[in-house]
Formats: C-alpha cells, structure tokens, sequence
C-alpha cells in the first residue's frame, strides 16, 4: 500500500510542479476543478474465439471481430460500478481489452495492478486484462480529489443455443419415492411425491433453490395418487382427491371447490378442467369443477391414454383467446401390452367454436411416434415440445432416458434434436418427472437417487409464461 501511496504522491507532485511552471505571470492564476470522475468507458473492437466441426470433424478455432462499441458500458456513479449490461459473446478474449476511457474536466486516470497495490497511467492504446474486475482511479485536474471505479467486463460464460445442466439438490424423499409429478406454479416448482401408502407435496424457490415439505391444511391425508391429479389452470392449482375437487391460490392452502365422481383430473385450459371418466370417456368443466359435460372425439375412447399422461397447453400465436390443448401418455399395460408408442390428442380450444379432441395417428409414419415409456412426461420448451421417459413399456424396446423427444409442430412428430441432451451423470429409475420454469429452465426429478436437476438453453428462445405442465 505505501507503494501505492508513494506513486500517486509523485505523480501528484509532477502535477503541482507543472502547474508552477505554468504560473510564472502573477496576473494569469489557473484554477483547476476538483471533479474526480469518469464520464464514458467504450470497449474498442475485440476478438471472438469459436470453434466449429471442419470436414473431418475435427475442431478447428477462428476469430471473429466484435465490435465492441456495441456493447453500452454503463457507470454507477453511486455505487462507483462501470460494466455491461449485455454480455459480450461466448469466447471474446477478455484479457486483451482496449477501451477508451475519459474523465470530467480532463482527470488523471490510473489502473491499479491485479497482483499489488501499483498503478499505472491509464493509455488508451494498451490492451487491459479484464478477466476479472479491475480497478480505476480517477484524480481531480488540480489533484485535491480522487475516485475509485469498479470495472466489470461480463462475457457470456456458456456456448449459445447450447443445453447447460447443473445438478442442484438431492432428496431421500425423491429417491423413495413410487410416484412423482413436478409442477411449475405461483412462481415455485412444487414436487408431488407418493411412497406408496400417502401422498407428501415439496416445493422451492426457482431461483433460491431449497426444497422444504408443503404443510397440508386438510384434515384427510394426502393421497397416494394425488401426484396423478394435480393441474394447473391460470393463478389456481386443482387437485382431485377423496370425491372432491380441491383448489389453491398459493400451494399451501387448499380448500373444497365441489365435489366430482370422476376417474382422474387429467388437464386444463386456461378456463377449463378435463377429466377421464370411469368409462374411459374424456370430460369438461367450466365451473371448477361443480359440472361436467362429455367431450367429443373424433376417434374411439379406447385410443386415450390412461397412465403417464401429460397436458401442454400452447397458446395461439395470432389469436390471443385460442390455444391448443395437447393430451400425451399411454395405455394400460394390461389391455394393451402390444403398444410400441405413446396415444396424443390435440384440442384447439376455441370460445367461440367447440373443437373435438382429434387422436394423432402415426399408422404412416410410425418412426416419428413418441415411443411408449415408463413415466413419460412432456412439457412446452423452445417453441415447441420436449418428452422424456424411461424404459419402454410394453413391447416398446427402447433404452430408459435413450434422448430428449422433441416436437415442433405442436406434439404431433417426434424427432432428436441434439440441442437437447439428459445430464451427463444422471441417475434415475422409472419413477421420475419433469416440468418447465418461467427463467427458460428444465427440472428434472429423478427416483432412486434423488437427483434434482436444472437446466437451461442458452441463447435459446425464452419459454412461454402461458403454457401448462
């Protein structure tokens, strides 16, 4: 530090001496300001370093200029804070930074060293390493005053359009568990998980995550199949046990919305509940539940699923008041132990015009089904629809956690899009769940280990507030 000091003080007392030199005619005084700021910082232009697959499909590196005047440098004058909002593109060389730097009233800027306590002048044609924040020092024109900035220089840490896991929490309950289903809601990711015998609900912070057990307020246990009843539809979530129709406004509190004599809560728009009857039918409510009427099908009842089942809700892109309702899962093994995919059934709820469910048939191209697997749960990501599931069931062969299915017209084909990947170092029996976020991230809970795992397409399209586990 004494260096430090010393250094200034000569550089200070050069400052004086000029200014001496300057006022030899007592009749002209020079007074200079006291200000001690910055006032711009402008990144110079950069180099970009990426990588891509040549004709061999070895990697091979290029550089690519990024302007970096393009990137607006903000200053905290209060906090003394100077860095970029947007970050800078995956691989720009942050340690060879030229910026131009100016001062109120023609200050004396300093940079103070990343290994001691010395400083240098400030010159605008010295490249400046910026791999981590460095500090500026700012002196008033006559030397009095003096201001210590912050500099940050952000840079994109992962590769864009590229799938990023981390794995975030593990919990015996998870592992335990013979049931699960996770839902985004209320801002919260809530975990509904049965052992078998009763039903427990835990939810966490998106951002802050610590999963922590859900007081249940009801007098009658949660149920062991509640994780197969739960839905979503606008600001209330709905659960369907003991013959009733139970609601909540924040997860934790829920309350009596009517009472129901149905097979199972399977669905929701944004104004309507759907159901399975007990004789394989597919019925509506518009009133929480109190009535409901008999769906039309555009093929047999047989042909809907009954276990695995998963909702999408997609909202139009032209017409605010339609979406499109998408029903994916599959039959029972015992009636229909032959079925190689998953049964898909699309709605466009429409106000104004009572669409029927119509089955998505794959007699003609039966390679891009969704095949039939353990757990399959689909959820809206990307502008389009992702599916995971473990083990093929029934006479589908297909390996446990194989890939990420991706639809992009609406669930109807199903395709690998390797954007998307499973985390490496996943861990998960049959019994697992996933759900999608409102940051653009992918949960996945997995049973056997407890895994948590969170992820996130970077640079990808944001995921839609709109859309429904």
């Amino acid at each position: 530090m004494r260096r430090f000091f010393f250094a200034c003080t000569v550089m200070l007392s050069a400052m004086v001496l000029f200014s001496s030199c300057l006022g030899d005619d007592d009749d002209d005084e020079t007074v200079y300001p006291d200000d001690a700021a910055i006032t711009s910082f402008t990144l110079g232009t950069l180099k970009q370093y990426c990588t891509k697959k040549d004709r061999n499909g070895n990697d091979s590196t290029y550089v690519v200029a990024v302007t970096g005047s393009n990137y607006k440098m903000y200053i905290d004058q209060v906090n003394r804070l100077i860095y970029n909002p947007d970050s800078l593109p995956y691989g720009t060389d942050a340690a060879h930074v030229v910026c131009n730097v100016t001062s109120k009233n023609s200050g004396t800027i300093l940079l103070k060293s990343m290994t001691s306590d010395s400083v240098a002048w400030y010159n605008s044609s010295d490249s400046i390493d910026f791999t981590q924040p460095r500090n500026m020092i700012v002196f008033s024109a006559n030397g009095k005053h003096r201001t210590d900035y912050t500099v940050q220089l952000n840079v994109r840490k992962e590769v864009p359009d590229s799938f990023v896991w981390h794995q975030s929490y593990s919990l015996d309950a998870f592992a335990d568990a013979k049931g699960l289903k996770a839902v985004h809601f209320n801002d919260r990711i809530f975990a509904f998980v049965s052992d078998g015998d009763n039903g427990m609900i835990f939810s966490t912070d998106e951002d802050d995550i610590d999963w922590q057990m859900v007081p249940w307020n009801l007098e009658s246990p949660i149920p062991a199949k509640a994780y197969e009843n739960v839905v979503v539809m606008g600001d209330q979530m709905y659960m369907y046990a003991y013959n009733l129709i139970l609601r909540t406004t924040d997860g934790v509190e829920w309350e009596k919305s009517a009472n129901a004599d149905i097979e199972q809560l399977v669905a929701a728009s944004r104004s309507v509940l759907y159901a399975r009857s007990h004789d394989g039918n597919l019925l509506a409510s518009a009133d929480g539940g109190a009535t409901w009427k008999r769906e039309t099908l555009d093929s047999d009842a047989s042909l809907l699923p009954t276990s695995e089942i998963s909702y999408c809700l997609v909202p139009s892109r032209v017409n605010k008041s339609v979406e499109s309702i998408l029903l994916i899962g599959n039959r029972s093994v015992a009636e229909y132990d032959t079925d190689t995919q998953a049964y898909v059934w699309s709605k466009v709820f429409d106000p104004d015009n009572d669409m029927p469910w119509m089955y998505v048939s794959y007699f003609d191209m039966p390679s891009l089904a969704l095949p039939r697997l353990a757990s399959l749960t689909a959820v809206p990501y990307a502008d389009g629809i992702i599916a995971v599931g473990g083990q093929g069931v029934g006479a589908c062969e297909v390996p446990a956690f194989q890939q990420i299915y991706y639809s992009a017209d609406g669930g109807i084909y199903w395709r690998e899009n390797k954007k998307f990947y499973l985390p490496e170092g996943m861990i998960s029996n049959d019994t697992f769940t996933m759900t999608a976020g409102c940051d653009d991230s992918l949960w996945l809970i997995c049973g056997g280990s407890g895994q948590v795992w969170k992820g996130r397409l970077s640079g990808g399209s944001p995921v839609k507030k709109a859309f429904t586990e």
